[in-house]
């Protein structure tokens, strides 16, 4: 895909999307107890009273700065992390009341592909022990015979060779590392996938690449992606919607283009005015919307709107009152007391 090109949402996407509901997210909570450097108990609220929902089909994009509780929130979904409170509806079913046992058949259904492919991938095991250990785990073959063939098909579908099944890890580029990730996901046929920032660690030359595949993948097994990155350029081309998130909470979630073309909260127009342009005389006349500080601690975060302190249009309200994440107008959401008044 080109920087030029767009993604198309799915077949159907914007006249049925609210009968197709695939997630649910509801005042999601994840807290984290620590100590601090006084030995004192602190919680660290990473994601806090986050609700939204996930449509078969789509990519949801999930961007914000470092620290703003992106990753969290999509292991959260997948319960690698137990949420602390709130409800995580898969297919009309809430996964957060589910046993261990209970939730196997919808480990099978979510699967997750890993930021960094040096570290996501165990070096004591060849790529068939890799992608043939989810096979296992939900029992998807019958024989050996059946299980190799299988595990061979997989590596095919992500444009790997099939020699390639009896290697290790290090024997691999960080490209080639990733496509054992992806196809170690879409390895148990899953419905959903958290694809947390899978191109960050590799060359720009490889990222088209994967990108590319990740596409193929979603548009033949009809997959449904939340996509988290930094990357602001790839999320407008890969995405259907996109979630902005800030110290924990999403401030703003529409569709792709509107998010770019018509963004509401300051946090949103200051994250799109970094993005890199290429002509320098576009550059020079840009007025480039530069925050002040670094993001506060999730320890101790400020009161009412977290983005207050570095918000250029901070009033007296925003600090008294926490603003409502609400529709501002058809499928655009936003939390900001100012919404379409900046």
């Amino acid at each position: 895909m080109t920087n030029n090109e767009s993604k198309t949402a799915p077949s159907g996407y914007n006249s049925a999307r609210k009968q197709d509901v695939l997630i649910e997210v509801k005042n999601l909570k994840q807290y984290f107890n620590i100590r601090t450097n006084l030995g004192k108990k602190a919680t660290v609220k990473a994601v806090d009273n986050v609700t939204f929902n996930i449509y078969k089909g789509e990519t949801l994009g999930l961007v914000g700065e470092s620290g703003s509780g992106k990753t969290t929130l999509g292991r959260s979904i997948l319960r690698i992390y137990e949420p602390t409170d709130g409800k995580i509806i898969f297919s009309g079913v809430d996964i957060t009341k589910l046993k261990r046992k209970e939730l196997l058949p919808y480990r099978k259904k979510m699967q997750y592909i890993f930021q960094d492919p040096y570290a996501s991938l165990d070096p004591r095991m060849t790529v068939s022990d890799i992608v043939g250990e989810a096979l296992d785990i939900h029992n998807l073959t019958s024989s050996k015979k059946e299980r190799a063939e299988k595990i061979r098909e997989l590596l095919k579908l992500v444009g790997l060779n099939t020699e390639h099944a009896s290697r290790y890890p290090h024997e691999f580029s960080g490209g080639q590392r990733q496509r054992v990730g992806i196809a170690r996901a879409i390895a148990v046929e899953p419905e959903f996938i958290v694809c947390d920032e899978p191109v960050s660690a590799l060359d720009v030359s490889i990222r088209a690449q994967i990108i590319n595949t990740l596409e193929e993948m979603q548009e033949r097994l009809h997959l449904t992606y939340l996509f988290i990155s930094h990357d602001l350029g790839v999320v407008r081309h890969t995405c259907d919607r996109v979630g902005v998130m800030y110290l924990g909470h999403i401030v703003e979630l529409v569709e792709s283009e509107e998010l770019y073309n018509n963004p509401l909260h300051p946090y949103t127009q200051a994250l799109l005015t970094a993005i890199p342009e290429p002509d320098p005389e576009v550059a020079k006349k840009r007025n480039r919307i530069i925050l002040k500080g670094e993001i506060p601690s999730p320890v101790n975060p400020p009161s009412g709107c977290k983005f207050r302190t570095r918000c250029p249009y901070a009033k007296d309200i925003c600090a008294k009152e926490i603003p409502e994440f609400r529709e501002y107008k058809d499928g655009h959401y936003v939390a900001c007391h100012f919404a379409g008044k900046l």
